[in-house]
């Protein structure tokens, strides 16, 4: 069984969704092969607001197995 590793992705304008599909497409671009399958556990979900420069970031993290 593939080791577990940890993914990111963060989405600037705070869309959750977007994190989490490039946290996925991380995983899955880790992996040769046209046909493969991550299976994740979401790990952490953080981010930052506000600001003068009017932050929106979210990052998503996840563990996943590539096979």
């Amino acid at each position: 069984m593939p080791a577990l590793k940890t993914f990111k992705g963060t989405a600037k304008n705070g869309n959750l969704q977007k994190a989490l599909e490039l946290a996925i497409q991380a995983a899955l671009d880790s992996a040769p092969g046209a046909d493969r399958m991550a299976v994740w556990t979401l790990k952490k979900v953080s981010g930052r607001n506000g600001g003068i420069a009017g932050f929106k970031e979210v990052t998503v993290a996840i563990s996943a197995r590539i096979s």
